[in-house]
């Protein structure tokens, strides 16, 4: 618990209620600096007890293991339907899939689903508890949680195989999802699968979200920390030995075919971009410049800029403001 010293260090104004039931202040910019509040002068409210009784923390454990107890949780393993034509053995392996759900899915209502698709690719999403996903849970969503061909924990020849498709078919064979009610959402690499499955499978998605997204192998590739990862993407391992800080024409043109962008005039879906604005892994040029062939085009498109956050969008403030507005943008689609 903060003494009183580091607590007046993020009040810029404050009052509280005429019974004294809450506080209500406006953050300071000591505040934003530190990553406590994203915004300076941002409007917060801080309940407490009349009483003069601090609110237990059991309290707070008593909610969670309220909204747990609620859900189920599976592993579903997916295969991999295109693995014949892929010369790779590890690519024939299936992939898994977390599923989260409440314990009172129907067999003729489903909850709307959001497939959730991690960064890296070489990263796994893990079965422990994540308060965003807590939240989306708690708002009347199913999860899908997709570790995808090329995720860790699956061998070496399956990291090095491409990513494969994520299985949104596969759940609605299984009777788990409704085929009207999916979006999909990721960060970094997740958003370049994200920003791909929208453009390949437009029919597929009612809305989208994307934090930090790759969307385009070519711009990234000269104003990115990481260049050299854009030829793997693009190329494979072969291209470690490519790799030249001066681009040809040739891969400028292949690294365009590799991206989203190449696919962003059959986008359907309403997407949300959530972009750190001292990103230097996926600087923001890239999702800015996606969302602006969107809008072009006539789609629905909503950009949140978090001004002090970086790739993974992990101070307090942004991560929150974050998983709301997701939140949010699905249920306008999907409720």
């Amino acid at each position: 618990m903060c003494g009183v010293p580091d607590l007046l260090t993020i009040i810029h104004e404050f009052s509280t209620s005429p019974k004294g039931e809450y506080l209500v202040f406006l953050s300071a910019k000591s505040a934003v600096d530190s990553g406590v509040h994203n915004a300076t002068n941002s409007l917060h409210r801080i309940d407490w007890p009349t009483n003069g009784k601090l609110y237990q923390s059991a309290k707070i454990y008593d909610i969670v293991r309220s909204l747990l107890s609620s859900l189920q949780c599976s592993i579903l393993k997916i295969s991999v339907t295109d693995a014949p034509n892929d010369p790779i053995k590890g690519a024939a392996k299936p992939f898994e899939a977390i599923f989260v759900s409440s314990k009172t899915l129907s067999k003729d209502l489903f909850d709307p689903l959001i497939v959730i698709l991690h960064g890296g690719p070489q990263d796994v999403s893990l079965s422990h508890f994540s308060k965003s996903w807590a939240f989306l849970s708690s708002v009347g969503y199913s999860l899908l949680i997709v570790n995808y061909r090329g995720s860790l924990g699956f061998g070496e020849e399956a990291l090095q195989s491409l990513p494969g498709k994520v299985g949104s078919d596969h759940v609605i064979n299984l009777g788990l999802a409704s085929p009207s009610k999916i979006t999909v959402m990721g960060i970094s690499h997740g958003g370049f699968l994200t920003t791909h499955l929208i453009g390949q499978a437009p029919e597929k998605f009612v809305a989208a979200a994307a934090i930090n997204p790759v969307c385009n192998f070519a711009l990234m590739v000269g104003t990115t920390d990481i260049p050299d990862w854009c030829y793997v993407e693009a190329c494979g391992t072969i291209a470690r030995n490519r790799f030249k800080k001066t681009l040809s024409a040739e891969n400028l043109s292949l690294f365009y075919s590799k991206s989203p962008i190449s696919h962003v005039s059959k986008v359907k879906a309403p997407t949300l971009f959530l972009l750190g604005a001292q990103d230097r892994r996926v600087p923001i040029f890239d999702g800015l410049q996606y969302a602006r062939a969107l809008k072009e085009k006539g789609s629905e498109v909503k950009i949140i800029m978090f001004q002090n956050d970086v790739h993974a969008l992990k101070r307090p403030q942004s991560e929150w403001e974050s998983i709301l507005n997701i939140g949010v943008w699905f249920n306008k689609y999907c409720k």
